[in-house]
């Protein structure tokens, strides 16, 4: 199938009574030349990937493949194809060194994390640092300015920008800056026939009447493999309504103990095709589309990374090819029904899940309790559009629930007992309660607002406010918020946002150095800084992620160790422990001189305009947080003198 399919999507043609979504390759029908680009690593070698397309990463897919360079730096990259520069650009953060190679074929490739560029692109690099005085560049040099040949050396491999160990990072891109699969295009360095590994997978609700297990809860199984090499789940899942499955599973290649993300996912119900899957090609603007494509609050909460096997509400993301239910099963009857899950890779290996849902009728009949036992506590939790309100070991002749909405009072009963606790769930896009009252006790749900995506709207409340641009939200989002003097807690962590949201908020407290106070975003134990602008005792700030929100001061300079001040290099280390470097900027008898910053380990060291010339006069180094406080070393130079290189703080 999964050849079938991936001819399918590369033309645009899809079967009768499946929805088909469009690839981007359809409309410029993309082939997969084997011998038009080269390796750019040790070509003729065999090598192995850190990474590949389509791995599942913090708020993004993986555009490209991670050539693994023998945990060292310095190995010589290679042009894959004939093609000159139309970027190049020097980050912080992100790919680092990185250059960007068009071809005659009207595609791109791209190589990231490089140590250096070859002597002509460096000193081109270089001089326009110093003419715009930046560490951090991007540049487009005229077409054919900078060309290379297919085989000849652009740059030496490294370790820079966010790269979390040394590696090339390298994609191919389309003429529309789609990303590409590079292992389509036959590279016979890379060599695998390790089928991938299902972990876990989840069945989950999907509106109000779904039920797993008899409970409207996400439940998790733990797959096991078979001596033939297939996986099983022992048990039936007992199921009624619209569910979903989350799958954890990864691909494994031969030779090395990464995990990599899936090619291709096909799902069937009773041999019926439902949800396919396949990592060909998807847009460079879309990437952040993932925070939706995942199960993001598992995500946030376990670090596990589930993969939705259906299309979810608000996805625009065009991978999919799925039925009229757009993957999402309903069981509406008590028969079993097989479902075969197949995973594979961009080499065609793969493994085959087998498990059973057995449908079941969706009680409606309650316990009958002749006791009156008020609850231990009342829990509330958003799930889709559902609101679920759980009361700890309530027990009532006559039990419900009293929802107020605006000074009304709606009475509900339970929908089911789960265990000691009673259960119930409402609707949020027909009732949306700022309290509920069970027995005695009185739980306040701090919804505030709902929000539809692709409308530009806004919350304002007394001390705080939310603005939504049209483009903030995947699906709709019922808005819960409270403030707790310079705390403020929109939603939880587990919302995903596709843009940024504008926050305004008034905090109990107004600090006294406004000029050195900003916004962090509190984390499992550790604050983040986001920043923020005052208007009078109200800061306003974006974010592309909710949460927990506080104002912090940071009065507190960076600290500077140089290891070298002499006539023929500068170098150290720089650090700050709150709100981290913004900038560091280095003087010479005046003249601006270019320093080089590694953000993972904060070493700094400069580089010469022209390496021929000995540093002269004094230098100025000044080094500032994102807070605004700065730190000036200045010094006389000296003869080369050199420290350890062992960073103390």
């Amino acid at each position: 199938m999964q050849n079938v399919f991936r001819t399918l999507v590369r033309f645009g043609f899809f079967l009768t009574g499946f929805i088909g979504l469009v690839s981007p390759a359809s409309a410029q029908k993309e082939s997969y030349p084997k011998n038009y680009y080269q390796f750019p690593i040790m070509p003729g070698l065999t090598n192995t990937l850190a990474g590949g397309l389509g791995d599942l990463r913090t708020n993004h897919f993986h555009a490209g493949l991670d050539i693994r360079t023998q945990q060292r730096e310095g190995l010589s990259v290679y042009a894959a194809a004939e093609g000159y520069v139309y970027k190049v650009a020097v980050q912080r953060s992100g790919y680092g060194n990185v250059i960007y190679l068009k071809h005659p074929n009207g595609q791109t490739t791209v190589y990231g994390h490089l140590l250096k560029f070859s002597s002509k692109l460096a000193a081109y690099v270089r001089e326009e640092q110093y003419k715009k005085q930046s560490f951090e560049i991007d540049l487009f040099p005229a077409a054919g300015q900078f060309s290379f040949s297919k085989g000849e050396v652009i740059a030496l491999s490294g370790n820079t920008g966010g790269s979390a160990g040394p590696h090339l990072h390298f994609e191919i891109r389309d003429s529309q800056d789609n990303y590409l699969n590079p292992l389509y295009f036959g590279f016979r360095e890379i060599k695998d026939i390790t089928p991938p590994k299902f972990v876990n997978l989840a069945i989950r609700p999907l509106d109000i009447n779904g039920r797993v297990n008899g409970q409207f809860d996400r439940r998790v199984y733990s797959p096991v493999k078979l001596k033939d090499g297939s996986y099983r789940i022992a048990q039936p899942v007992r199921a009624t309504g619209l569910i979903g499955i989350d799958l954890v599973a990864h691909d494994q290649m031969t030779g090395t103990g990464f995990r990599y993300g899936l090619q291709c996912i096909e799902i069937k119900m009773d041999g019926q095709e439902v949800f396919s899957y396949n990592m060909e090609i998807f847009p460079n603007a879309s990437t952040r589309d993932y925070n939706n494509l995942i199960d993001y609050e598992t995500e946030q909460e376990t670090g596990q990374r589930y993969l939705r096997c259906y299309v979810p509400d608000g996805n625009t993301f065009n991978l999919y090819k799925t039925d009229l239910l757009k993957g999402k099963l309903n069981i509406t009857d008590t028969l079993s029904h097989e479902v075969k899950i197949r995973i594979s890779d961009s080499y065609e290996n793969f493994s085959e899940l087998v498990f059973t849902i057995k449908g079941e009728e969706r009680s409606t009949e309650l316990p009958v309790f002749d006791t009156e036992v008020n609850p231990e506590w009342i829990q509330t939790d958003i799930q889709e559009n559902t609101l679920m309100v759980r009361a700890k070991n309530f027990r009532s002749a006559v039990p419900s629930a009293t929802y107020y909405i605006a000074g009304k009072e709606v009475n509900k009963e339970p929908d089911f007992y789960d265990k000691e606790s009673a259960v119930f769930l409402t609707d949020l896009r027909k009732l949306m309660p700022d309290s509920v009252k069970i027995g005695n006790s009185v739980a306040r749900t701090y919804l505030r607002t709902q929000i539809l995506p692709g409308t530009k709207a806004a919350f304002n409340g007394k001390n705080w406010s939310v603005d939504f641009k049209p483009t903030s939200l995947f699906d709709t989002l019922f808005v819960t918020g409270q403030q707790n003097m310079n705390y403020l807690t929109v939603n939880t962590k587990g919302t995903a946002l596709k843009d940024v949201v504008s926050i305004s908020f008034t905090p109990g407290n107004a600090p006294e150095n406004k000029e050195r106070t900003q916004v962090y975003r509190y984390l499992d134990g550790e604050y983040r800084f986001i920043g923020g602008e005052w208007l009078g005792d109200k800061v306003s700030f974006d974010t592309k992620e909710l949460g927990t929100f506080v104002i912090q001061t940071d009065t507190i300079p960076p600290k500077v160790r140089l290891l070298e001040h002499s006539k023929t290099r500068i170098r150290g280390y720089v650090w700050d422990t709150s709100s981290g470097i913004s900038r560091s900027r280095a003087l010479i008898g005046g003249e601006w001189v270019l320093m080089n910053f590694d953000s993972k380990t904060g070493y700094v060291w400069s580089e010469k305009l022209d390496e021929s010339l000995p540093f002269e006069g004094e230098l100025t180094l000044e080094v500032t947080d994102r807070a605004g406080n700065s730190t000036i070393l200045q010094t006389e130079l000296k003869e080369p003198v050199v420290k350890s290189a062992k960073r103390k703080k």
